[in-house]
């Protein structure tokens, strides 16, 4: 990486606010509520079956002699003598007796759809989760079937020769961990599971049985392979990723490749920063200019640039050295003559490409790539959360 100016440093265009880094988004229909419908309809049967359609209005069959003109008298019978009732009290008292009897019948109702509603309410969300259930083994039986079936290959490719099988085996879990640790640093959560998964098989390579080692490997290359694909699908769909074991730039989109290159990254004094970063602003030409002052170790000259993809505020970007002779970039020129002061050296052509593809914002992860366990490779994170670096000040 060259050194940012000192007075201005490389300026960030605003006019186009970085995405968030590792931004998934998820999109799903809701389903309209269907409308709750009456329990009880004018033509519906109440309980028992006593209730019957009267002159086309629904009602009680005991309401229809109540329709007719009644005349009540007194009459002397046995002795006793009969008061006469006033019409209107005695109307009145049957229609509270029939309402209060037909709000019991429909409270009664009621509490038995209710119930059965519970009941079947139940009884579905007991079938989602089953469903979910069976779906899920179905899934766990189909990688257990896919697993074996390359342990069985792998058994007859690799028969007589388990150092084969073993280099292979921890090839795919060294690979398996370093994407793992991209989508860790992007906040990918749904690789964890993978990554579970990835090193129980990886923990089988050390097992005295062939049989149990080619399981072993079945199982790492099978859930590496899940990792790279989520990985590649996730996000915005462009991602650049920079290894430091390997000194080595990949550019994807949507899963294809874009770029791929040799680099050089920072010397170890002055290390380019791990961890998610993004792209933040571009220039054409650049001079790099020397943070430290004339006579410190890390003091260089004026040095310009062709173009230069900054992707940290304190001086780190993706630029072109032409001081530097492709042959020299790869596995560890970080630690050689051509060395950066913190920022990536890519060739010219790669550079020209990557500045005219990658739009502010794009994800920059920078990763030690050296296959160990993802808690260890995180561990080696310089930047917070928002991709800033807490490591000081780079140059060239």
């Amino acid at each position: 990486m060259d050194a940012v100016d000192s007075a201005e440093g490389p300026e960030v265009d605003d006019r186009q606010p970085p995405t968030k880094i590792g931004d998934v988004k998820w999109s799903g229909d809701i389903e309209p509520v269907e409308p709750l419908r009456e329990i009880w309809g004018t033509d519906q049967t109440a309980e028992g079956g006593n209730r019957h359609r009267i002159n086309g209005t629904g009602g009680f069959s005991s309401f229809e002699r109540y329709n007719r003109a009644t005349i009540m008298s007194a009459t002397a019978t046995g002795g006793r003598s009969r008061v006469r009732r006033s019409w209107p009290a005695f109307w009145q008292r049957q229609t509270r007796r029939v309402a209060r009897l037909q709000w019991q019948r429909r409270r009664t109702l009621l509490v038995v759809v209710l119930m059965a509603g519970v009941g079947l309410g139940s009884s579905g969300v007991n079938a989602v989760s089953a469903a979910g259930a069976s779906h899920g083994v179905r899934a766990q039986s189909a990688e257990a079937a896919t697993i074996n079936a390359d342990a069985g290959r792998l058994a007859s490719q690799y028969r007589g020769n388990r150092q084969g099988l073993l280099e292979a085996g921890r090839a795919g879990l060294a690979a398996g961990r370093n994407d793992a640790t991209v989508a860790e640093f992007l906040k990918l959560a749904w690789a964890r599971r993978l990554d579970a998964a990835l090193e129980r098989n990886g923990a089988m390579l050390d097992s005295v049985h062939d049989q149990q080692v080619a399981l072993g490997v079945a199982g790492v290359r099978y859930f590496a392979s899940q990792i790279h694909t989520g990985l590649l699908r996730a996000g915005s769909g462009q991602l650049i990723i920079v290894s430091l074991k390997a000194q080595e730039l990949i550019a994807y989109e949507r899963g294809r490749v874009i770029v791929d290159t040799l680099v050089t990254t920072g010397r170890p004094a002055l290390p380019t920063d791990i961890g998610a970063m993004q792209v933040l602003s571009k220039d054409a030409p650049w001079t790099m200019k020397s943070p430290w002052p004339r006579g410190s170790a890390e003091w260089y000259p004026d040095t310009p640039v062709q173009m230069v993809v900054w992707f940290t505020q304190n001086g780190e970007g993706l630029h072109d050295a032409s001081w530097q002779p492709n042959s020299t970039l790869g596995p560890g020129s970080q630690n050689g003559p051509y060395a950066s002061h913190g920022c990536i050296h890519v060739p010219l052509a790669a550079v020209r490409l990557l500045f005219d593809w990658a739009p502010i914002g794009t994800p920059v992860v920078v990763y030690p790539g050296d296959g160990s366990p993802v808690a260890d490779q995180v561990a080696q994170q310089s930047v917070d959360a928002q991709g800033n670096p807490t490591s000081g000040v780079r140059g060239d």
